[in-house]
């Protein structure tokens, strides 16, 4: 019986342990990842000037995608917002990534209408393709406020390619790249060439993941003259070592945090350079 006893309270102990463990891990995480952003800053970044943070929606008033949303992301510090694009049954553009019961959501016209007051005429928005239909009245839309050049599509995966064309659409749009193992190695040998679907479908750069923003791969796009964002960018220390590729524009889930860094990097930098 003593054993038994003595096994139910190591058991006791242990879930004790895997519950403190659990409470705990945020702050360890945190912890973590301030002293990886504390070393990183140790470190110059090339086009520091070129930045572009891309901020998710956040929440506003219970709704996770909206037009104050929007405004919340640039007073959060974002220079352009990325949200979910969706359709009505009648072909308008809304601010959701619900396909279906989006009655209340915002509509991209409301969105393109406050877009155009001058507070608010530096911001791009990124619109990310939950469903997809006509795209007419969002090019009507874009033409109508003056929006072209300041919106791009996003969020079109390989499995999709070609349901988007500049046949179709006015504003640009990003396909998600993935690179392969012979992309890769073409770099090393001198012989990458632009990825084909670019030219085929007409589009204006890629989407690349975080995992992939490596200064080899930011050098070559650079070098192609191929436009392109990095996504993907989970926690502080992703966000670092994308900047420190090379990389400019980059989606990033929580914009104040990566405002801040940002800011204090640019400060150690300067400080760095009245030293020298």
């Amino acid at each position: 019986m003593k054993n038994k006893k003595r096994s139910v309270l190591i058991i006791i102990a242990i879930v004790a342990a895997i519950v403190a463990l659990a409470a705990l891990s945020p702050a360890i995480s945190e912890t973590i990842g301030m002293f990886n952003v504390r070393k990183y800053i140790t470190q110059d970044i090339k086009n520091v000037d070129n930045i572009v943070i891309i901020g998710e929606c956040p929440e506003v008033d219970g709704k996770a995608q909206s037009v104050a949303g929007i405004k919340e992301a640039v007073r959060l510090g974002a220079d352009a917002v990325k949200v979910d694009l969706c359709f009505r049954p009648d072909g308008a553009p809304v601010i959701t990534d619900r396909y279906e019961d989006n009655a209340e959501a915002d509509t991209v016209e409301e969105l393109f209408t406050e877009m155009n007051d001058d507070k608010y005429s530096d911001v791009k928005i990124f619109l990310n393709i939950i469903q997809l239909s006509e795209l007419s009245q969002l090019n009507q839309l874009a033409v109508k406020y003056n929006m072209v050049g300041r919106v791009y599509l996003i969020g079109i995966d390989v499995s999709h390619y070609g349901l988007v064309t500049s046949d179709d659409t006015i504003l640009p749009f990003l396909l998600k790249y993935d690179f392969s193992a012979e992309d890769l190695q073409s770099m090393k040998d001198g012989k990458f060439s632009a990825p084909e679907c670019i030219a085929k479908y007409g589009a204006g750069g890629l989407e690349i993941d975080s995992k992939f923003a490596t200064e080899e791969i930011v050098s070559t796009l650079d070098n192609f003259g191929i436009p392109f964002i990095v996504s993907g960018t989970g926690n502080a220390g992703d966000y670092c070592k994308t900047l420190l590729s090379g990389a400019s524009a980059v989606v990033v889930d929580d914009t104040e945090e990566s405002r801040q860094i940002l800011d204090d990097w640019i400060k150690a930098m300067q400080e760095r350079n009245k030293v020298q």
